[in-house]
């Protein structure tokens, strides 16, 4: 599958049951940000972009999915929103200051991407990649069992290399030229509701129509019900943010 089509069906999920960004996390970037042109790639349906626009004057998004970008119009109709992938952004040449990619890094061409970030820059210009973490506890560690029983593309690495060691290697030590790292405490409470669109939100999730939709569904409410207190469950995450300049 063309992965610009992964979260076709999944975007709904996504808008309602994925976790935001601390504003803290958006301060530490303007502080670093000499100027206010920002775009926001891979933007799904606008969670980032939405706390980017307290923090930055102007913000464009692309987004290439059809799904996640008619959610994003819906929420943000006054923010541009191109149909668009981040190795293609149709942009300018040195039209912008700041490019983000929030928990969508993993789906670029590391060096197209480069190339198009290098080509739309301002001087000086930087690029921030981002990610929600989760932090390894019981529950996590439970959840991800039941995902690599049921998910055959169930990855646990990062940045898109094979362990979340490679993958820190290689933004903090080889892929920008200078590079700053920052993590956010960022706790996300769900219900049972939402803990269920939040795991179908995920990219690598069976499908409603799989044979095993309904066990792998079942088995995650078996952890959810295992760990919930108060019929809360709380997913500690690290927001981490590695800010860059080729």
């Amino acid at each position: 599958m063309d992965n610009t089509e992964i979260f076709t069906g999944k975007s709904k999920d996504y808008f309602r049951c994925r976790p935001s960004y601390p504003a803290v996390a958006i301060d530490w970037l303007r502080a670093r940000c000499r100027g206010g042109r920002v775009l926001d790639t891979g933007a799904g349906t606008g969670i980032f972009t939405r706390v980017l626009l307290r923090r930055f004057q102007e913000v464009t998004a692309v987004e290439p999915n059809g799904d996640m970008r008619e959610i994003f119009l819906e929420q943000l109709p006054a923010v541009p929103c191109l149909a668009a992938t981040g190795e293609n952004t149709g942009l300018a040449g040195s039209s912008v200051d700041l490019i983000t990619v929030a928990q969508a890094f993993h789906w670029l061409d590391e060096e197209r991407f480069k190339a198009e970030a290098c080509r739309i820059l301002r001087p000086g210009g930087k690029v921030a990649i981002i990610w929600n973490t989760s932090v390894k506890d019981e529950f996590t560690r439970a959840r991800d069992r039941v995902c690599q029983t049921f998910c055959p593309c169930f990855r646990t690495g990062h940045a898109g290399k094979r362990s979340v060691e490679e993958g820190d290697d290689f933004l903090l030590n080889r892929y920008f030229s200078k590079v700053e790292f920052a993590s956010f405490p960022n706790p996300f409470a769900m219900d049972l509701e939402m803990f269920e669109g939040n795991m179908r939100s995920r990219s690598y999730a069976l499908s409603p129509e799989h044979a095993d939709h309904e066990k792998f569904m079942a088995e995650l409410r078996l952890v959810f019900e295992r760990y919930a207190v108060n019929g809360v469950v709380t997913e500690n995450q690290m927001t981490q943010i590695y800010l860059g300049a080729f």
